[in-house]
């Protein structure tokens, strides 16, 4: 409309409902005669001021479904969730999330997507209840990880979740006020969970990968070698006790260094037996309470280990470990946790024989 005109009701500025023009010089009586008649101006009422988080700093990323960006304060359902690396298993995901009752849902990575986590549990998985938020926090430095900004929305989470990548920024290079806040959620039974390096990072030991990558042969052949490097967590799990866990573990040829690792936790833990948890790909592991249940929308399975040796371990020298028995969890078992091997059925008893593992025992 010409002459900066604006489009609406015909209400224009100065006129009354019925179109009469009010003269400016009249209008401070007119506002005096309406408060007068009203009993006084209503009171303006400032809204609550909200108690957020505060902004992260330079080395910290954060990104997802903030809503209003206070803490929703609702209690959790304690349970551990852990998967093996490449696709989610969505049951066990979406039980997770549900673990959060409604509550704030934490991821935290070093590497990786901003914004995939976020969508895929509070869209993708239709959950209920939905979480009130969902948000990534990425440590693109790890350790700037004890910025207010991490620490502030890890201690009001409801439910947290460590994304894959590489376990040493975790273990080795998230400070330890990160660590102490993760023992901290721990301990007022937050849901928490992990895929592939953030499933690793939760046991009593975990391989932390210091050093780099290790395959089966190596570990074998060497089991003191330098990149054969165990950690003891400090927000470790109390469901993971005497518990070191492994990640894509049959697509990558896993058991054997799995083996060498319970061997060298088996030394520095001092006595056993300790189990080993090795996860395919896609499949998950969920603890509540004193039951567990695995879950896979493929074919592969959660692999236990019990170790209660004797190791051999010497430099250069090749493993030999007695005292091994493993049982295979396939899609849809469930059952008392921790696991129970002596009445287990399909148990497979093993050892490793100058680095070579053997079906079967001795003679």
């Amino acid at each position: 409309m010409g002459g900066g005109e604006e489009a609406g009701d015909g209400r224009q500025a100065g006129l009354t409902p019925g179109g009469y023009r009010i003269r400016p010089h009249v209008l401070p009586a007119l506002l005096t005669l309406a408060i007068a008649c009203s009993g006084g101006a209503n009171p303006v009422v400032e809204p609550e001021p909200v108690d957020r988080c505060p902004e992260p700093g330079d080395s910290i990323d954060i990104d997802g479904i903030e809503g209003a960006g206070a803490d929703t304060e609702r209690s959790p359902t304690r349970r551990l969730v852990l998967m093996g690396g490449g696709s989610e298993d969505d049951s066990a995901a979406r039980h997770f999330v549900e673990g959060a009752n409604g509550g704030d849902i934490v991821i935290l990575r070093a590497t990786g997507s901003l914004t995939s986590y976020p969508q895929y549990f509070s869209v993708a998985l239709a959950p209920n209840p939905g979480p009130a938020t969902v948000v990534t926090v990425r440590t693109t430095l790890p350790e700037a990880g004890d910025d207010p900004a991490v620490l502030c929305r890890v201690d009001r989470a409801e439910a947290l979740w460590l994304a894959g990548g590489n376990q040493w920024h975790y273990l080795g290079r998230w400070p330890d006020t990160l660590h102490t806040a993760l023992a901290a959620a721990t301990m007022r039974g937050v849901a928490l969970g992990g895929t592939s390096a953030g499933a690793v990072s939760l046991g009593e030991a975990a391989f932390d990968a210091r050093y780099g990558t290790v395959t089966s042969p190596e570990a074998l052949a060497d089991p003191l070698r330098r990149e054969v490097s165990i950690a003891m967590p400090a927000f470790a799990q109390p469901e993971l006790a005497a518990t070191l866990v492994d990640s894509h573990f049959t697509e990558r040829g896993r058991e054997g260094r799995l083996l060498v690792f319970l061997a060298r936790f088996l030394e520095a833990r001092g006595a056993g037996p300790v189990v080993g948890v090795g996860l395919d790909e896609g499949v998950a592991l969920v603890i509540e309470g004193d039951e567990y249940a695995v879950s896979s929308e493929g074919t592969g399975g959660a692999w236990l280990y019990e170790v209660s040796g004797p190791a051999e371990l010497a430099a250069g020298v090749p493993l030999t470990l007695h005292g091994i028995r493993r049982v295979v969890l396939r899609n849809g078992t469930s059952g008392a946790w921790p696991f129970d091997f002596e009445n287990a059925a399909d148990v497979r008893v093993l050892r490793v024989e100058e680095g070579l593992v053997v079906v079967g025992n001795p003679g």
